[in-house]
């Protein structure tokens, strides 16, 4: 393999936050608004080491869900805004199912960056998971962007799988999950995360081939962990995984923003991706621009919906004022509601009229 084709993965190492707007004709006047309770899940996978080689790998979930009470209450930040959460409160519905969405941050993020999104989902009726695919810092091997997570980028989507079959057996949230309406979001390395579950695969010649170099101001890191995927085991494996499927069947839509590493899919490595699909990109974003990343993937994933907004909105790399990043981000999550909603049409049957 040549030594620079997984240096090329740190196109998706700024990954933040991103904005868009959806068509209007999709929105859904009669949401109903639910409380929002919170848990946390540690789940290991066995099959996989850790990035120091003395341990599974971990994979920790955080828990977005309508709550109907109980639990609690907790105060989160919200883009600036304090809003109230019930810390293991009940789900809503003594009966119901819930679909579920699973969420997977930026590269160097976390859990709690996606909160304005996952929060707005549970409102929305959706229970959601958001994994945390970056350890700690001893877990990472004391590196920092890119961590080891995000440069081996595609090993996240197994984590994502891994969380399902795990909740899918967790005896608290297994029996309020509709195992026939999953789906996956996520933002910049989190988007291509959400594809590769959809099937997409990876070409690292075709990364190595195609794609710019990395800034200059982490060339050297990158440089480190090239080296360090010559040489160290767990690396070594999970290099010899780059190129594989990792399509979830259980996995039935994917709503992808500002996804970077265009250049290391194929025609050929996007034929396979056959769930509907919404990809997102604002037509100034200087992270994952959308010639290359955004509109290439959605040309070669069939029937994929492709919607460009206007301005930076992939990764706000110019200062916004508060209120209008809190108005863009809200666009977004209501954008992914809408699309999972028009996946699975009795949601909005089974609401009351009127609301």
């Amino acid at each position: 393999m040549p030594p620079r084709s997984i240096a090329r993965l740190v196109l998706l190492v700024a990954g933040v936050v991103f904005s868009g707007a959806w068509a209007r004709a999709a929105e859904d006047p009669r949401a109903v608004s639910h409380p929002v309770g919170v848990a946390n899940r540690s789940f290991e996978d066995a099959d996989r080491s850790n990035w120091p080689g003395n341990g599974p790998r971990p994979v920790r979930v955080t828990l977005w869900y309508p709550s109907e009470g109980g639990g609690a209450v907790e105060a989160v930040e919200d883009e600036g805004e304090l809003v109230s959460v019930r810390r293991d409160g009940t789900v809503t519905g003594f009966r119901e199912r819930h679909p579920l969405i699973l969420l997977s941050h930026g590269s160097g993020g976390n859990a709690g960056q996606v909160f304005w999104w996952g929060h707005f989902l549970a409102q929305r009726g959706y229970i959601v998971a958001a994994v945390d695919h970056n350890g700690t810092d001893e877990e990472e091997l004391h590196r920092r962007q890119p961590t080891p997570t995000d440069f081996f980028g595609w090993e996240r989507a197994r984590d994502l799988s891994l969380a399902l079959t795990r909740l899918l057996a967790d005896a608290r949230f297994s029996p309020r999950i509709d195992e026939a309406r999953v789906g996956a979001a996520g933002f910049s390395l989190g988007g291509t995360t959400a594809l590769w579950t959809a099937g997409a695969r990876l070409d690292l010649e075709a990364l190595r081939l195609h794609s710019p170099p990395p800034p200059q101001a982490i060339a050297g890191a990158i440089e480190s962990l090239i080296a360090h995927s010559k040489t160290d085991r767990v690396a070594i494996a999970a290099v010899s995984r780059a190129g594989q499927s990792y399509r979830d069947p259980r996995i039935k839509a994917v709503f992808a923003l500002a996804p970077p590493m265009g250049a290391g899919f194929t025609p050929e490595g996007l034929r396979g991706v056959t769930v509907p699909v919404c990809i997102v990109v604002g037509d100034a974003d200087q992270v994952a621009p959308a010639a290359g990343n955004a509109r290439h993937f959605a040309a070669h994933i069939p029937h994929a919906r492709l919607v460009v907004v206007p301005g930076e909105r992939g990764h706000y790399l110019q200062p916004m004022a508060a209120e209008q990043r809190r108005r863009e981000l809200r666009e977004v999550a209501e954008m992914s509601a809408n699309f999972f909603d028009e996946q699975w049409p009795e949601r909005r049957r089974s609401r009351p009229p009127g609301t």
